[in-house]
């Protein structure tokens, strides 16, 4: 398919000293699923010459090298094969005695080869996106046999598209929502309220759904450092405060919780412009403070996002806790604050920041959160609160991390 489409030298790009963005086409398979993907690596390079463009797939497919070097598209091969041989599959006979071991032997060496594929697909993107902090621009495509670029694209924080020339070539289990339902329930409901133009439940069942496997998780958990879990990582700040993007209701909400009941707020905010700009115009005066995790301790409730350092200090000043989560493992600690019973159940996002700012829903919020509120101030949480927070006062976290340290890796006679 792209054989006959080159050009010869006409492919060629311009030079340039200034920093190229990078476009990295990945695709596995066999020449039918990989060679679509290689003809639109070089028509993008021919069309966008300001980018770098690089092409990984497997070394057996190192025909397309000479087309794509014409077209200024980098080569980058893996070892693995496009398939494992057929013949291996159909000589373990299942008469045979040893067929169990001969298959035993097979899935281990598809074990070996994956691990070595994912380890060079690591160090191809690693070698194109090197140390340079600035992303902006890059982006991975990759075809529907090159997961690995969906959760490299997620660690070097760039954009991901899936290009396919074809139907999605599997679905998901007939128990996969089921389970996902189980495990993730807070996050099954972000997936199935998501707004237009982000990832819904459509999209997971659609092809998504091979993220979440059992072998992706390890890799991501021992190899790339993050979450086993999709969309449950903190590594893109910029969406930190993404869920503020109504912080006008959001206060009307306190606002008029406090019209209706005794509760008062402290408010900390870290200088983000679009919530200082909306206390100044919603709140009839405005106290600034330094945020300081102690200050919990002066608190009945702690209300917050569920991030892991507004849950870690809440946890250590033994104060109840309502958990609104948004996006990524906010969803974990949220459901974890719930499971350890110091919170009620965790606030859906409308609950706290409603979409609009009309009466009505100001209102249902307010009375949302009012109700929330007399379930945290329960006996019961608030016992337990102060029970998990003697327990972690008695640890050394860091002293038991340096303990172990010190066992694994000095020798003997210096520990």
């Amino acid at each position: 398919m792209v054989g006959g489409g080159g050009n010869g030298g006409g492919c060629d790009g311009d030079g340039g000293h200034s920093r190229r963005p990078r476009a990295i086409f990945m695709a596995f398979g066999t020449r039918g699923d990989v060679f679509p993907i290689a003809a639109l690596a070089a028509a993008f390079a021919q069309d966008q010459r300001q980018y770098s463009v690089v092409f990984i797939t497997h070394s057996a497919h190192q025909s397309l090298s000479t087309h794509l070097a014409d077209c200024n598209v980098r080569y980058m091969p893996v070892s693995s094969p496009p398939v494992l041989a057929a013949e291996q599959l159909e000589s373990i006979s299942c008469d045979s005695v040893q067929s169990n071991v001969e298959h035993d032997s097979f899935s281990q060496r598809k074990k070996i080869i994956q691990v070595e594929h994912r380890k060079e697909c690591l160090s191809a993107v690693e070698d194109v996106f090197g140390n340079d902090m600035s992303t902006h621009g890059d982006f991975i495509v990759i075809n529907f046999f090159a997961l690995e670029g969906w959760h490299l694209a997620e660690l070097f924080q760039v954009k991901c598209i899936i290009a396919a020339p074809y139907f999605v070539p599997y679905s998901a289990p007939a128990s996969f929502e089921r389970q996902f339902k189980q495990s993730l329930p807070l996050l099954y409901k972000y997936f199935q309220e998501a707004p237009l133009n982000m990832v819904c439940w459509t999209d997971i069942t659609h092809w998504m759904w091979a993220l979440f496997m059992e072998s992706w998780g390890s890799w991501r958990n021992d190899s790339l450092n993050l979450s086993p879990i999709p969309f449950t990582d903190i590594g893109r700040s910029a969406l930190i405060m993404g869920f503020l993007r109504n912080p006008k209701a959001f206060l009307m909400v306190l606002k008029d919780v406090i019209e209706k009941t005794d509760y008062r707020f402290i408010l900390f905010s870290s200088g983000y412009q679009p919530l200082d700009s909306a206390i100044q115009s919603v709140a009839s005066s405005v106290a600034e403070s330094s945020v300081c995790q102690a200050s919990a301790l002066h608190c009945d409730i702690a209300i917050h996002h569920a991030g892991s350092g507004s849950t870690a200090a809440a946890l250590f000043a033994g104060v109840a806790q309502i958990a609104c989560p948004f996006l990524l493992d906010q969803f974990y600690w949220a459901e974890r604050l719930h499971w350890l019973g110091v919170a009620p159940e965790p606030l859906r996002r409308q609950h706290l920041i409603p979409d609009t700012d009309n009466a009505s829903s100001i209102k249902n919020a307010a009375d949302m959160l009012i109700g929330t509120i007399k379930s945290a101030l329960s006996s019961e949480i608030k016992a337990q609160a102060i029970r998990i927070a003697n327990k972690l006062s008695s640890e050394d976290g860091i002293g038991e991390a340096l303990r172990i340290l010190k066992e694994r890796v000095l020798p003997q006679s210096e520990s």
